[in-house]
């Protein structure tokens, strides 16, 4: 019988370790073969594909939809392979249909999950429906497609890409754009609250994340970027608001009572009945009036008038108002103007022995009215537009403003826009890159053609 040596035995398993290798690998090839769905599927003219970048391919004549070896499908349309990834969409506008090509999750009310695969073809988009394609993927289906703040819009179909922050991209034949705050999708039957991936059917709610998983890190905190002190941040985007509208005095030099947004008229009542003596209680200011609290003690009618001086900043003009010695306050309203301070100088005057006329000084009070609230946000990208809403004070009337388009701290536009209540709107933007910083800013808001000083809201985000 013939030995061996240790170089032939050692010879002999590295051929044996290589022959299994091979045959486990031509084992796998076979079954990546046969797992492969080799069947084409045809695409009849008019139909619109999305490719892997969900840029929309119109047919125009006959194609076809086929996976290859690496398990992402094709359409192979005018001699080109056009790489469409591991799951691909058609619609078709003239007959109403929505073909889904590979894996999808179907989520129904109560949680219920049914899987389908290869071609799912949807014969009308008003069956409503809903799926989850892969971490971070969905799709909905209904024939009405709205946001809960209304600003979104679309119909028959939406396809919703998040990033791992809870920014999503939302994509359909109407529609390409972008969200950089909470945004909910509401249909005819369900709501998606997309940054959570909480799907709601009525009193049900499902926490998609638990299905084939979520790499999605979204957390309120994301909204709040470190370096953002002045406002607010939607996922990276920093909204920022410089209304300085704050609680407190903004009186001196004779306010006598404190909280101007929040006066106890109870207590200045009893102020007044004990006051025995010609005095300025208290003095407050909104956005656009200015009261004075005061009480007139003239028991031995000495007095000849009770008046105050209203001198604006930045103006020479003085106004004479007279109080009336039988009341008790007094307003304001008559150009008065935000965010400006006015100088109250109040007086009485009366006749000396002689009957000569005198006038004193008794209190002297500078204020500043409120500012107007005002804030920009932006609520989507698409075709390279930026979309923003103006959000505006509801008790004072802002008309314009000037709108700045910055792109890494470089003027790329400026116009003035119109500004009615809340006002939706949108800007032109080009030759952006992915990382640039782009920032909103809303400078010399007017009301009535008259700019308000200091008032400005801005919005920055990286694209």
């Amino acid at each position: 019988m013939r030995k061996y040596d240790k170089k032939n035995k050692r010879n002999i398993g590295i051929i044996i370790a290589i022959s299994v290798l091979i045959i486990i690998m031509f084992s796998l090839v076979i079954r990546l073969f046969l797992s492969i769905d080799k069947k084409e599927y045809q695409v009849i003219p008019g139909t619109l594909v999305f490719d892997k970048d969900k840029t929309i391919v119109k047919v125009e004549s006959n194609a076809t939809i086929k996976m290859k070896w690496n398990k992402e499908y094709y359409l192979k349309y005018n001699d080109k392979d056009i790489e469409l990834g591991t799951s691909a969409i058609s619609y078709n506008e003239d007959t109403g249909e929505l073909h889904l090509y590979g894996r999808y999750y179907e989520i129904s009310a109560g949680d219920e999950i049914n899987i389908t695969s290869d071609e799912t073809i949807i014969k009308s988009t008003a069956l409503t429906k809903f799926y989850k394609l892969a971490d971070r993927k969905y799709l909905v289906v209904d024939k009405e497609i709205k946001s809960a703040d209304g600003l979104l819009s679309t119909t028959d179909f939406l396809m919703v890409d998040l990033d791992k922050v809870g920014n999503a991209t939302l994509t359909n034949h109407k529609v390409n754009l972008k969200t950089f705050s909470e945004t909910t999708i509401v249909t005819s039957n369900y709501t998606f609250d997309i940054a959570n991936e909480i799907l709601t059917y009525g009193s049900d709610k499902i926490d998609l994340k638990k299905i084939i998983g979520s790499s999605n890190t979204y957390t309120k905190e994301d909204l709040v970027p470190e370096e953002n002190t002045n406002g607010t941040s939607n996922n990276g985007i920093t909204n920022v608001t410089e209304n300085n509208t704050t609680n407190g005095n903004n009186n001196s030099q004779g306010e006598t009572v404190g909280d101007n947004n929040n006066r106890n008229n109870t207590v200045i009542e009893e102020i007044k009945k004990a006051t025995k003596k010609t005095s300025i209680i208290s003095v407050t200011s909104t956005i656009n009036k200015i009261t004075v609290d005061y009480v007139i003690y003239d028991p031995k009618k000495e007095y000849t008038s009770v008046y105050m001086e209203v001198k604006k900043e930045g103006s020479n003009e003085i106004e004479t108002i007279y109080l009336n010695s039988s009341e008790t306050t007094y307003e304001l309203t008559n150009g008065i103007f935000p965010n400006t301070n006015y100088e109250l100088t109040f007086k009485y005057s009366y006749l000396d022995e002689y009957n000569n006329l005198h006038s004193d000084t008794f209190d002297k009070v500078n204020i500043t009215t409120k500012k107007p609230n005002i804030s920009l946000e932006v609520t989507r990208i698409s075709f390279n537009t930026i979309h923003y809403l103006v959000t505006t004070d509801k008790s004072y009337p802002l008309t314009s403003a000037t709108l700045t388009v910055l792109v890494n701290g470089e003027v790329s536009s400026s116009s003035e826009i119109s500004i009615n209540g809340n006002t939706i709107g949108n800007v032109s933007i080009s030759n952006i890159n992915e990382n640039d910083i782009i920032e909103l800013k809303l400078t010399d808001v007017k009301s009535n053609g008259t700019i308000i000083k200091d008032l400005n809201s801005s919005y920055k985000f990286r694209y």
